[in-house]
């Protein structure tokens, strides 16, 4: 559970700088892309909470 935390806050500070500095977001431009990145992440904690 901590590691979702810190991956969240780390993903949260990252938006910020890069917001702050005025640098395009490293996440992508669309819809589809963001499930995507959604979709591997969930597959990644619950994977971690069955095995």
């Amino acid at each position: 559970m901590s590691a979702l935390v810190i991956g969240s806050l780390l993903g949260l500070g990252i938006g910020a700088i890069c917001r702050a500095c005025d640098i395009p977001s490293p996440a992508p431009p669309t819809p589809i892309g963001a499930l995507l990145v959604v979709a591997m992440t969930s597959g990644y904690v619950v994977g971690g909470w069955v095995a």
